[in-house]
This record gives C-alpha cells, structure tokens and sequence, in this order.
C-alpha cells in the first residue's frame, strides 16, 4: 500500500510539467473535434428527414436527438478525452523517465497504429463490458452501494490492465509484462480503483489518464525492483 500512495504521490507532483500540459492540450482539441463532428452528422441527418404538415413532430425530434447528444457527451466526453490521451502515453511516460529515472534504460515507444488500436481497443471494451452489465446493474439500482461497488471493480480490473501493459510493453516483452501483471494482479487492481474512483469527480477526471499513466510507471518500477 506505501508503495501504491508514493507513487501517486509523484504522478500527482509532476502535473505542472509542460509536457503533460501539451498532451492534455492536444488530447482536449481531439475530443472537441470528435464531438463537433459527431454533432455534424446529427445535425445533417435531422436536416435530411422529410418535411411534414406535423411541425411539432420534426421539431420534438430535433429537441430528443439535441438532448440525447448533450446527455452522450456528459458520459461519453471523459471516455474520449481517455482514448484520445492514449494516443500521447508514451509522451507522459517518457517526461517521468527524464524527470525520475534519468539513469534508467528508456523505454521504447510503442508505433503509433498499435498505440492507435490499444486506445480504440481500451474504449471498446469498457463501454462493452458495462453494457452486458446493463442488466445486473438495473437490478443493483434498488442498491446503490452493491452497483456502485460491481462497476468499481470491473472497471478498475480493466483499467489497472490497461493502463499496466502500455507501460510494462515498453520495457519488457509482452509474455514477460503479462507474467509480471498476473503476479500482482491484486497490486495492480487497487492502482484500477484508485484510477475509477479519480474518474468519477468532474474535472479531474480530465487529468486522470495523464495522472495515470505517470502512475504506472512509477508503479511498474517499484514492481520491477521486487523481483
């Protein structure tokens, strides 16, 4: 657990870096991008219906769809700005290793495709994975605390994951970083809750991925230097 608390404690003390500003910078300009041009198409395809005497029909439909979007981005904005950060993990990662390990061997960046597929991948799965809880969670709404733990757990599993192999990929080979994942898999979860749970207050959860990925990477060193 003291190992856990140091590292955030130094993933939070690098925030002022420039280099995590820039990455937070692009990150934000992508996920505007995304949803400017997703209101794009919406607004395009309302446009396109057919005219009808019922003026009330098509503009009810209008209001829906406008507020279907606005409630989407509210959920889904974090979700983006998270894959989109994925795109400059190696960025953040790189800024700890000049700043706290300078005398370390560097890891090797991931190709961009890869890192590409890895974000869509991460996204993918998490919205999937909670969908198919969708109705374990209808019933857990009658009990806040028990749907609120289940989702805390699930996602922390699949975010301490990912955001372990993106780190632990630059270093080692993928046999020996899944080797080492599944050693302190209960390690690693904790850090996955932490992450949810920083991901849950408004704002902050903006930071979180940056606050993240510079996380594991102190983590995966302290794990590195155990073995």
């Amino acid at each position: 657990m003291s190992m856990i608390a140091a590292s955030m404690r130094l993933a939070l003390a690098q925030l002022p870096d420039p280099a995590f500003r820039r990455v937070l910078v692009r990150s934000l300009l992508i996920s505007i991008a995304v949803f400017a041009a997703l209101a794009l198409v919406l607004w395009f395809g309302i446009a396109s219906l057919p005219e009808t005497d019922r003026t009330w029909l098509h503009w009810l439909i209008g209001f829906v769809s406008g507020l279907g979007f606005f409630v989407g981005m509210l959920l889904l904005f974090p979700a983006v700005m998270t894959a989109a950060i994925g795109l400059f993990l190696d960025d953040i990662a790189d800024a700890v290793e000049r700043r706290y390990y300078p005398h370390e061997a560097r890891g090797q960046p991931l190709a961009f495709w890869p890192a590409l597929w890895g974000s869509v991948r991460f996204l993918l799965v998490v919205i999937g994975v909670n969908l198919l809880l969708l109705p374990i969670y209808g019933v857990l709404i009658f009990f806040p605390p028990l749907m609120y733990g289940l989702s805390l757990l699930v996602n922390g599993f699949l975010v301490s994951r990912e955001y372990f192999e993106v780190v632990a990929w630059r270093y080692l080979p993928r046999k020996e970083a899944d080797y080492l994942r599944k050693r302190y898999r209960g390690d690693l979860w904790l850090c996955g809750v932490i992450i949810v749970l920083l991901l849950t207050i408004p704002l902050i959860n903006f930071l979180v991925p940056i606050v993240a990925t510079a996380f594991m990477v102190h983590v995966y060193k302290r794990l590195r230097a155990t073995e």
